[in-house]
């Protein structure tokens, strides 16, 4: 790092330090005291912010790689600079987006085949000096692109070559893919149907059997003119469970990503040179098992990561950190995937942050050991391998304590009036104690006093989540509120008109500053409208300290209603001409509105 001076600065810069180290025994050494004055010089020009140069980067073409060489960072007053990104879910086009704007992260090498498909690519960070990049993926790599294999292995290929400096973590797409393991294999393929129940957290999906019987209710419908060769209603149902069904039936009914099977077959016609009716129904469903098995590119990414980090003063997970997870370690063995009789006891209750991260990672580590030693079920199907870690990520299951699936955020809000009445409501807090499926659909407090105080006597200034969409750009409790600053993300809805329910929206997110422990959020990125933005939060360091002398006062505030009781809106991000985006919504129903500064002040 730099430090630039000018010829009389260096003449008294170098008589302090002289001076310093001359002290007597229990002073202050010569290189501590050179390390001191030059760190006070450089936050007192609160130079804090300016960005990391990188280069661009060409893409290689018809097999060939073209290295680029990483740019260092060349800024001397940000030494640290954390690079996030979350719930991809296979949309290669949004991430490369993302990579093309991030200064943490650059295109290494790509190769395309004559089609221009992308085959492969690698990544790498922006800068070789360990104090200055690092990386955090946030979970859901999978399920809503045709790009989950290629971009599960570039993010592994990352993390082996930086293991100290990129963190992936565990989301509930990469973990409910452990089902499938059991659940299409011959031995519940020879189940009947009627006995396959309907997803224990959702009463409103069909079963299997229902499912099926919609399909040949469909196909009759159309061969109604040919209705004496039609097969009986019966035998109808039977020829159709197959795996191919089934695997369909699970990806739209109880995982949430109906397009997820031809996403596939999408993927395997590029990276099997083929097209894509030349891969079979079956080709499908035999990647999907080997992508979940031990030499798949996702069974490697849950080996990689974590169900939480902490870095500095930041503690990453793809979830919630409220009440019901904070301090949670459940039991390896008695953790199942069902819903609970009754509230099961935890393993412990972790005294610290750091204690508790480490034994939910310690959890993610010996529930993958027992999904390798047994993927099937046992003889009475009332286990299986890594069964605690499906249960992990559903709610129910886990009786409201999923720090995976449990969520911040309503409306593209951090969170919203209707979300702290229905989480309060009294009718569902009775409930609790008796009905796990209350969970559901809940959204944690971000303000909550009694998490923010464990998190900011564990060294906790901010805490970074996905899992939930929150808009077209990140969601953030702004730090004035309780001390600890809280980020929410997940933009995968940025634009539900658009294709990929993206549309121009890409939002990046990085924590930049002196140190891990000394440092600010920037936003940046493009709404959905086209509108760029750049957005930086008070600085956060040591001793829970809140600098609000930096950053803007406005991001990630409540605004107080007008005379005319227009009420609910939080203050998102500011745009590159000088306006605030406002956002206010309830569930997946999300308003935007953009005012001038002058406006906001009235409201303050």
């Amino acid at each position: 790092m730099a430090i630039i001076l000018s010829r009389c600065d260096n003449i008294f810069f170098w008589g302090v330090v002289l001076f310093l180290a001359s002290l007597p025994s229990g002073g202050i050494s010569f290189h501590f005291a050179k390390h001191q004055l030059v760190t006070a010089r450089r936050r007192s020009r609160n130079h804090f912010s300016r960005s990391c140069k990188r280069t661009a980067t060409p893409f290689m073409t018809q097999q060939h790689a073209h290295i680029a060489k990483p740019t260092k960072n060349n800024d001397s007053s940000s030494s640290f600079r954390l690079g996030y990104v979350t719930d991809v879910e296979g949309n290669l086009d949004y991430f490369l987006n993302y990579v093309k704007q991030s200064q943490v992260l650059i295109i290494q090498t790509m190769t395309r085949d004559e089609a221009n498909n992308i085959l492969s690519f690698t990544l790498s960070l922006a800068s070789e000096k360990k104090e200055d990049c690092y990386f955090v993926y946030g979970g859901d790599a999978v399920d809503k692109g045709p790009g989950d294999i290629r971009l599960v292995r570039a993010l592994v290929d990352l993390k082996r070559r930086y293991p100290q400096r990129v963190f992936l973590l565990v989301g509930n797409r990469d973990l409910n893919k452990l089902r499938l393991t059991a659940e299409l294999s011959q031995e519940d393929m020879n189940r009947e149907v009627k006995d396959i129940p309907q997803p224990h957290w959702d009463p409103k999906a069909p079963s299997l059997k229902e499912y099926l019987e919609n399909i040949v209710q469909q196909k009759q419908q159309k061969d109604k003119d040919n209705t004496a060769t039609t097969p009986s209603f019966s035998s109808s149902v039977d020829a159709l469970n197959t795996r191919v069904h089934r695997l369909n039936y699970m990806l739209q009914h109880t995982l949430g990503c109906p397009n997820t099977f031809e996403y596939r077959r999408q993927e395997l016609a590029i990276l099997r040179n083929k097209g894509k009716k030349e891969i079979t129904d079956d080709e499908v469903v035999d990647n999907f098992l080997y992508e979940i098995g031990e030499r798949g590119s996702l069974f490697q990414y849950l080996q990689c990561a974590n169900v939480a980090v902490v870095i500095g003063n930041t503690l990453f997970c793809h979830g919630a950190v409220d009440q019901n997870t904070m301090k949670f370690v459940p039991h390896l063995q008695n953790t199942k995937f069902e819903n609970p009789m009754s509230k099961p006891p935890p393993a412990k209750l972790a005294d610290t942050v750091e204690e508790w991260v480490a034994s939910l990672n310690d959890f993610l580590r010996e529930g993958l050991q027992d999904y390798v030693k047994r993927p099937h079920w046992n003889g009475e199907r009332t286990s299986r391998g890594g069964e605690s870690l499906m249960a992990l990520q559903n709610r129910s299951a886990m009786w409201g304590r999923s720090i995976v699936s449990n969520c911040y955020g309503d409306g593209g809000c951090i969170t919203t009036i209707h979300a702290t009445k229905l989480r309060n409501d009294p009718k569902r807090l009775e409930m609790e104690r008796i009905n796990p499926l209350v969970f559901e659909k809940v959204s944690s407090d971000p303000k909550d006093p009694i998490v923010s105080k464990w998190l900011s006597n564990c060294g906790i200034q901010r805490v970074i989540v996905g899992h939930k969409p929150t808009g077209d750009c990140p969601a953030v409790l702004s730090s004035s509120y309780s001390g600890v600053e809280i980020v929410s993300g997940d933009t995968s809805f940025s634009d539900v008109s658009a294709p990929d329910k993206r549309g121009l929206a890409v939002g990046i997110v990085e924590v930049v500053g002196f140190s891990s422990v000394d440092n600010q959020l920037h936003l940046r990125g493009t709404l959905s409208n086209g509108n760029s933005y750049n957005s930086k939060f008070y600085r956060l360091h040591s001793g829970n300290k809140v600098d609000e002398s930096t950053g803007d006062p406005f991001l990630g505030r409540h605004i107080q209603p007008d005379d005319d009781g227009d009420d609910d809106w939080w203050i998102k991000v500011k745009t590159e001409d000088g306006h605030y985006c406002l956002t206010r919504g309830k569930g997946r129903f999300v308003e935007y509105r953009h005012i001038e500064k002058s406006e906001l002040l009235n409201r303050f």
